[in-house]
């Protein structure tokens, strides 16, 4: 087979295909992944992102209780 100019045999491209293929399938695959993840983290509702904030250790109680009234007064109007 000849690729402008360089020759290459019919077994050094079925490697390069294979590899290509490989390394497109290893990229598209950790995409999906980190694609369905994101999608899992958008789905939160806010009460349960403050509610994980909180069990993290990044809000207080009090913060916590004002932050949860806020949500639901505006939530509910």
């Amino acid at each position: 087979m000849d690729l402008y100019g360089i020759t290459i045999s019919q077994e050094e491209f079925l490697f390069l295909l294979i590899a290509v293929l490989f390394w497109a399938a290893v990229i598209g695959g950790a995409g999906a992944a980190l694609h369905a993840k994101a999608r899992a983290w958008r789905s939160r509702t806010p009460e349960e992102a403050l509610f994980q904030r909180f069990t993290a250790g990044k809000i207080d109680d009090d913060e916590y209780r004002h932050r949860l009234e806020a949500l639901r007064a505006v939530m509910g109007s």
